[in-house]
């Protein structure tokens, strides 16, 4: 048994997972491969093109593969960037690697979407008959979120009782341990100087100009400055775009250069393990981390929400408009409507946007312009550096009041309003769209008056069906 154990040869497939620090399926394929630990990322393009993302996600990744590769190294792991076609085609180049390294196992960290879960379920089948075992672990949230569900048993579509359980769940549980990767033995099989089949020149695509550095160690230094005073006014200044108030962690949670499971270890380091007994600020924060792990539970337990459907039935009747000349308005920020330009201006700029920002922009676009949630949603995807499919489709649905909103559909943002209760001196909008204050610039493409009232007569005569 301890030969056999001994001579375990193991793969660690990153996926949105691109990091040393807490990487489940990366320590877990370390210390079982005593006979040789290989990481392989195998980059799919046209896969990355099907699901929208634009040249500020796909750089991100890349530049987060050539931050991991030296950590790798030290670890003793050699990392081998592959090329696939798409998803379909995984298996068989994981196969065909399997087979070139002797390996016996694969460790992956799960995945959310229904395409990601087809993936895998493909590659466990390919894997079957070569006797090769594949081994996902929980990586992307810091709860188990398939354990919490209604007292029916299906996934909740509210916000605050899934909050509710899920701070009972981690009270019953406590926080979960970070898993630490060891220095592994390289896989004798693999000749330093030798390409896998379909490998890549290891100098990865270029990629375009960030304000956000790929890699572990940025994410790590925004956090500890975030926690350092900022957190504690949290609840006050998150709203507010013109503010540096919120941690600006997304790109890197995004791509799996910080887990979440790290950022509550420290701010239980901060602020104590009784939750209950935290400051405002630190409790707020902790609920839109609880928010992120919502959508993916929301996703992952109604698969439909991967198909380009709405949660709610009904809305399907909404009769969207097909109105190009004011989408195009909208996605240049030219609409007039200052908060909405200097949103969509700050993502062309910066492929980042502020929180309450996008909810604005969002709801514009659904209910002001009557223009299908989904347009906004794909659009979002190209030009996010933090493009994320289940937070973007959920905040997306809730903007629409087609998914998880508590709130009925005549809730309607005012961007006027928004801008006036959060931007009151106009400084983010002026530091957007310059010519804000030259009269006539860019008149409004909307009456917002008027436009309201045709979105909740539109919705409430869908609702009646």
């Amino acid at each position: 048994m301890t030969d056999v154990a001994n001579s375990i040869r193991t793969i660690a497939w990153l996926r949105g997972d691109l990091r040393l620090d807490d990487n489940p399926a990366l320590a877990a394929a370390v210390r079982r491969g005593k006979g040789g630990c290989t990481a392989i990322f195998v980059m799919t393009p046209e896969q990355w093109k099907q699901h929208h993302w634009g040249e500020h996600r796909c750089g991100m990744m890349t530049g987060a593969l050539t931050a991991l590769r030296s950590g790798l190294d030290s670890k003793g792991i050699d990392l081998r960037v592959l090329r696939g076609s798409d998803d379909a085609a995984i298996a068989g180049v994981l196969l065909d690697v399997a087979r070139t390294l002797d390996a016996s196992e694969i460790h992956a960290n799960r995945e959310f979407g229904l395409n990601e879960e087809r993936r895998d379920e493909s590659v466990r089948d390919e894997l079957l008959a070569p006797d090769i075992d594949f081994i996902r672990h929980e990586d992307q949230t810091i709860l188990p979120i398939r354990e919490i569900r209604s007292g029916g048993g299906t996934p909740y579509t509210v916000f605050t009782p899934f909050k509710n359980k899920w701070l009972a769940l981690l009270q019953d549980t406590g926080i979960p341990e970070l898993a630490t990767v060891g220095t592994a033995r390289r896989n004798p099989k693999l000749d330093p100087d030798k390409f896998l089949p379909g490998e890549l020149d290891p100098s990865l695509e270029s990629r375009p100009e960030s304000m956000f550095e790929p890699g572990e160690e940025e994410p790590l230094r925004r956090l500890e400055r975030f926690l350092d005073g900022p957190i504690l006014r949290y609840h006050e200044d998150r709203d507010t775009p013109s503010l540096d108030g919120t941690s600006t962690l997304s790109p890197w949670l995004a791509c799996g250069s910080i887990s979440p499971r790290r950022i509550l270890h420290r701010l239980v380091d901060a602020h104590g393990p009784t939750i209950e007994r935290w400051a405002e600020g630190p409790s707020v924060w902790l609920s839109e981390l609880i928010w992120r792990e919502f959508y993916r539970h929301v996703m992952d337990g109604i698969p439909r929400l991967s198909m380009d459907r709405p949660l709610h039935a009904w809305t399907n009747r909404v009769p969207w408009r097909d109105d190009d000349a004011r989408f195009e308005a909208w996605s240049r920020g030219e609409t007039g409507i200052g908060i909405v330009d200097a949103g969509m201006r700050q993502l062309d700029r910066t492929g980042w946007m502020h929180n309450r920002v996008r909810m604005i922009v969002a709801t514009f676009l659904s209910k002001h312009l009557l223009i299908d949630w989904r347009r906004g949603e794909r659009f979002f995807m190209n030009r996010l550096v933090d493009g994320d499919f289940p937070s973007n489709n959920g905040g997306w649905q809730w903007a629409a009041s087609t998914g998880t909103d508590a709130a009925p559909y005549f809730r309607i943002f005012n961007p006027d309003r928004q801008a006036e209760r959060f931007d009151k001196e106009h400084e983010y909008i002026r530091t957007w769209v310059p010519e804000f204050d030259t009269a006539g610039a860019f008149p409004p493409i909307v009456d917002l008056k008027a436009a309201r009232v045709r979105a909740i007569e539109t919705f409430k005569t869908a609702k009646n069906g």
